[in-house]
């Protein structure tokens, strides 16, 4: 191992972290830039996900910010944890240490989890089975009452999972065109497949 890298390299892909400072200042960075408490799982997998770090190297820069109260649990049976004023002086002073396309990528990956999450908590979607298939019941909810109901059949399991994926994914864009056709406004509908269409091509690129 080189002496300048101290961290675990194992899953890393080039350009990932292989300094243990840089892991536990990443961390910091994250919960930090989130600007509420975030789960020790969302953190993990954001720094994962590109072979940002090696898991066990980031288990360990947890536990280190831990105990030296860079970060608290604000949360322990959700697993939630936010930066104390020592961790918010290291993020603020010290990310440029940290190369902006990890930076980047990790922020990315942990806005993906935390928009996914609430899509699961504010659109929910059942499956039921049925006679001859599933049904999907989905609901768009706002602040007293649902916005939006409606039932899908689908034949099988995995077409039923697909759908409340794609509903919990994609449930505003759907509320607009239900409303666009509802009310027969061709202009909103057109223009929100534009939008469907603009953010698969943000997606592949």
């Amino acid at each position: 191992m080189d002496f300048e890298y101290d961290a675990i390299d194992a899953g890393i892909d080039p350009g990932g972290l292989r300094k243990r400072s840089n892991v536990r200042l990443l961390i910091c960075y994250i919960i930090y830039c989130v600007k509420k408490p975030v789960k020790k799982d969302f953190v993990i997998t954001a720094m994962q996900k590109h072979g940002i770090a090696n898991y066990f190297e980031i288990l360990d820069a947890f536990n280190d910010l831990e105990n030296k109260q860079n970060i608290v649990a604000a949360d322990r049976d959700n697993d939630l944890y936010t930066v104390t004023k020592s961790g918010r002086l290291i993020a603020e002073n010290l990310s440029d240490e940290l190369p902006k396309s990890v930076r980047e990528y990790a922020m990315q990956a942990v806005m993906e989890l935390l928009t996914e999450e609430r899509n699961q908590t504010e659109n929910s979607a059942e499956i039921t089975k049925v006679k001859n298939g599933f049904m999907v019941d989905c609901h768009i909810k706002g602040e007293d009452e649902d916005l939006l109901g409606f039932q899908l059949y689908v034949p099988d399991s995995k077409q039923a999972r697909l759908v409340k994926k794609n509903f919990q994914s994609n449930a505003e864009m759907i509320y607009k065109i239900m409303i666009a056709a509802i009310t027969n406004d061709s202009d909103f509908a057109v223009k929100t497949l534009e939008e469907i269409a603009d953010s698969k091509k943000r997606i592949y690129r």
